[in-house]
């Protein structure tokens, strides 16, 4: 068994140097024909690289409304429609997401006529009064300070977390944290601190987060436009919904309450990044497919001009198990080398610090190069060099002797 192993090992060997020896010979032929193989393996191996990316970008995108699986819970009176006060539906939400053993709840009360005011600017902004689980829900990122924390309730002055928008709106870009703004408006006047900055965008509105407890206690009259929700395993989380909307309506009698799933997963049951995954899928088969027969059509050429080289090598012991596989492996050693050379040109394009810096900017997470992608360009390489190989191989290994010297 170990020599069997030893001798394919040794053939083997032998094979790969001897179409590295013939590779150098031809120079200018192999470079002609792994420039295409390199550019075909970069393009899919970009490709698959950038596909990961935008899945990513995709995943954040869609996280940022609610992760999977996500369950909203609204209460209301079923008589005007009007939702209920916080301090009258919250103690029910928190027994019952403590009962189920939600980890991630958190509750959502809606300010929008809520003025900022620093001592050069004053501007409108959008108020959320949320728990610190709000940000595991929600994939909230804190580049600069921190997010809201539970001891926070405590603080004379309310803690906020804002956005890149408010900041700029403000005129507080560059400002060390923590630093202090007025807000004024719906029964509200207070001075609160900003502790921390997100990297989420409110699409021209400038928000700013701060802990329910804290929103309910600075603003007289409790507000009433408030929704609740819970991070809950995908796993069995439409029964979860409706079991947890049943227990809501058991702690508030006679009052409409309303939990469904919502999350991007829960469209149709299917991911709603799979159509990517096939344009990928699509585009890499078609480079693929151009770089084999490119490689083919080379080599087919090239061997004809070859036949008396092998007939020389027939002639001189050489079998026709041996031809075969070394007028292939040429094509093996090329195509990997040629892949080798391709992905390298991959890793430079996708992390290239422009690349990073103007295409991947809306990424909080950004992924390191994939390994899967770089292995399958050098997969992809080493089977379009099989593949490519196999036709010529055949041919040369039906060389007659005579036939060559004659040639």
């Amino acid at each position: 068994m170990r020599t069997a192993l030893a001798r394919l090992a040794t053939g083997l060997a032998a094979s790969t140097v001897e179409a590295w020896q013939e590779l150098r010979i031809h120079k200018l032929r192999v470079l002609l024909s792994l420039v295409g193989v390199a550019v075909a393996v970069a393009s899919i191996t970009a490709t698959v690289a950038a596909g990961q990316i935008a899945k990513q970008m995709f995943t954040e995108s869609y996280d940022t409304e609610g992760r999977p699986a996500h369950i909203s819970i609204m209460a209301y009176d079923d008589r005007n429609g009007m939702s209920l006060p916080v301090e009258r539906v919250r103690p029910a939400f928190e027994t019952v997401a403590e009962r189920f053993g939600v980890s991630y709840a958190s509750a959502k009360i809606f300010a929008y006529d809520i003025k900022a005011t620093t001592p050069t600017r004053s501007k409108q902004i959008e108020l959320l009064g949320v728990d610190p689980a709000y940000a595991a829900i929600h994939r909230v990122v804190v580049p600069q300070g921190r997010w809201l924390e539970e001891s926070d309730k405590e603080r004379l002055s309310p803690a906020l977390v804002v956005d890149e928008t408010f900041l700029k709106k403000l005129g507080l870009q560059g400002t060390r944290l923590p630093t202090s703004v007025e807000l004024t408006g719906q029964g509200m006047s207070v001075t609160a601190t900003i502790v921390g900055v997100t990297s989420m965008r409110g699409y021209g509105t400038a928000r700013a987060f701060m802990l329910a407890d804290s929103m309910t206690h600075w603003q007289t009259g409790a507000p009433t436009d408030a929704s609740y929700e819970m991070w809950v395993p995908v796993e069995g989380a439409d029964q979860l919904a409706n079991e947890i909307g049943m227990a809501m309506r058991a702690e508030l009698p006679g009052l409409q309450v309303d939990a469904h799933r919502d999350d991007y997963m829960a469209w149709g049951g299917e991911d709603p990044i799979g159509p990517i995954k096939w344009v990928i899928i699509g585009i890499a088969g078609i480079i693929l497919l151009l770089g084999a027969l490119s490689l083919l059509n080379i080599a087919l050429v090239t061997i004809q001009q070859r036949i008396r080289e092998i007939g020389i090598r027939r002639s001189f012991g050489a079998t026709t198990g041996r031809v075969f596989f070394s007028v292939m492996m040429e094509s093996v050693v090329a195509t990997v080398v040629a892949g080798l050379i391709g992905v390298l040109l991959a890793v430079a394009v996708v992390k290239n610090p422009l690349v990073e810096k103007y295409v991947l900017q809306g990424i909080d997470d950004v992924p390191p190069f994939p390994l899967s992608a770089a292995f399958l360009g050098l997969v992809v390489a080493l089977a379009v060099g099989a593949l490519a190989g196999i036709l010529p191989a055949m041919i040369a290994a039906r060389v007659k002797i005579i036939d060559a010297i004659r040639f």
